[in-house]
């Protein structure tokens, strides 16, 4: 994906942060540490990573799965809300830079996680998955393994700006079905807007991750 490409994915998905209130909560800077992102030795990853495009294309909830591991090259930063757009398409130009010095490949579909709905202080970290543990450790970015987790997953389908529907339809499923998330979620961009045209073909992953409640 070039870097124009993922400038176009930040704007719209920014205006949708803007205007809705995701899955994180107040409380969830405090996962940063403990999460789903938890800086794990990259040695220790035992499985090749599940490519996110290998789930149901179908819209809506495709199931609750066993996420495997996943090895990502990965930016985590945070700033009030009017300056989000600058800061991850900075970031993510950042990655592109530093995957071209470790001469490492992308793996994957761009993705996001949020971890809080702060205007003044919103934390976010941009994430791409990668193919293989880079034999040179980037400058200005991390190798992460995402944790295996279990994990609602559900594909929305439209222009970005309304991705705020989905969250609302999520937590509603998520209550209905006895479901509490348990960290922040992962957001991928499957599909490449450049190349598509039509946003209503658009697709955007969401991955909860979930446990039952008692």
């Amino acid at each position: 994906m070039l870097k124009s490409n993922v400038y176009f994915i930040v704007v719209f998905v920014v205006f949708s942060l803007l205007t809705s209130c995701n899955l994180a909560n107040d409380k969830d800077a405090d996962l940063v540490s403990k999460n789903d992102t938890t800086r794990l030795n990259a040695d220790s990853l035992k499985n090749k990573p599940k490519d996110v495009t290998q789930f149901s294309d179908k819209q809506g909830v495709v199931g609750i799965f066993k996420v495997p591991e996943m090895l990502t090259i990965s930016k985590i930063d945070s700033a009030p809300m009017k300056d989000i757009s600058f800061k991850m398409a900075k970031n993510y130009s950042i990655i592109q830079q530093q995957l071209t010095e470790i001469d490492t490949k992308i793996d994957g579909a761009y993705g996001c996680i949020y971890y809080n709905n702060d205007a003044e202080n919103f934390v976010f970290e941009c994430m791409v998955p990668i193919n293989q543990i880079p034999k040179k450790e980037p400058k200005n970015c991390k190798i992460v393994v995402l944790e295996a987790d279990k994990m609602l997953i559900y594909n929305y389908y439209g222009p970005y700006q309304n991705l705020f529907a989905s969250y609302d339809l999520i937590r509603k499923y998520l209550a209905k079905n006895k479901l509490q998330q348990v960290g922040p979620m992962r957001e991928f961009y499957i599909t490449d807007p450049t190349l598509e045209k039509d946003p209503l073909k658009w697709l955007t992953r969401i991955m909860v991750p979930v446990s039952e409640t008692n």
